[in-house]
């Protein structure tokens, strides 16, 4: 019984991060984003010149596929890559990557109003304190 149980839950969970990725995906096409794309976009924004090792995990993804995203990024000329000490990489906005990143915010809230507007915000509240009981956050949104 509780094997059932736990396997709704974990497809439950499965289930709502597809939506919100794929409705969010569906309102950023319109400005030539993805939500991947968005989320490194905005992660830069927040930590200018971190490394493509830690932008991996502000994102939470793996280094391959930021390598890949910030690749994409810098051929549009929305950010740029500049060596660091070492081997490491340090990824920095341009204007036009600013400039894309406030045209994705009124796209990015219209999205998550939309996301939870079937819970109030002590559920969302509570949500939130539900899904850091599975995987405590180890890094500021």
């Amino acid at each position: 019984m509780a094997d059932d149980l736990l396997k709704m839950a974990a497809l439950g969970l499965k289930r709502a991060q597809i939506a919100k990725s794929s409705a969010f995906d569906r309102r950023l096409a319109s400005i030539g984003l993805t939500m991947a794309l968005w989320v490194v976009l905005d992660r830069i924004r927040a930590n200018p010149a971190q490394s493509t090792h830690a932008l991996a995990e502000a994102t939470l993804m793996t280094d391959q596929s930021v390598g890949e995203l910030v690749g994409k990024l810098a051929k549009r000329g929305l950010i740029e890559r500049v060596n660091g000490p070492g081997r490491s990489i340090r990824h920095h906005l341009t204007d036009a990557g600013c400039e894309l990143l406030e045209r994705a915010a009124p796209l990015m809230n219209e999205a998550l109003e939309t996301a939870f507007a079937g819970l109030s915000r002590s559920e969302i509240e509570q949500l939130i304190r539900l899904l850091d009981k599975i995987a405590p956050s180890k890094a500021k949104p």
